[in-house]
């Protein structure tokens, strides 16, 4: 199951169930080429204006680092499908 969506301008997309939100990687974060099992380098820190969403993702796991604002912080969890969770997306 593809945890991680290519999109047709080569960004990718995935579910993030800390913040039930999708989040955009593009090309400044390396990435292993395996959407079923990802890691990408740096962290991915995403920001808005009462959020903060810090994490690692490696191997098809998030780890939420200390400073993410919502439930799961602190703790390691699988990506979800995006596909099952977004069966319609369209980019």
């Amino acid at each position: 199951m593809a945890k991680f969506h290519k999109t047709k301008s080569n960004d990718l997309v995935f579910h993030c169930p800390g913040c039930n939100a999708i989040h955009v990687i593009d090309s400044r974060w390396s990435f292993n080429e395996n959407v079923d099992m990802p890691t990408i380098s740096p962290s991915l820190l995403v920001r808005w204006p009462d959020h903060v969403c810090h994490s690692f993702i490696r191997e098809g796991k998030i780890q939420f680092l200390s400073d993410c604002t919502h439930k799961l912080k602190g703790q390691t969890v699988e990506i979800p499908d995006f596909e099952t969770l977004h069966p319609n997306w369209t980019d």
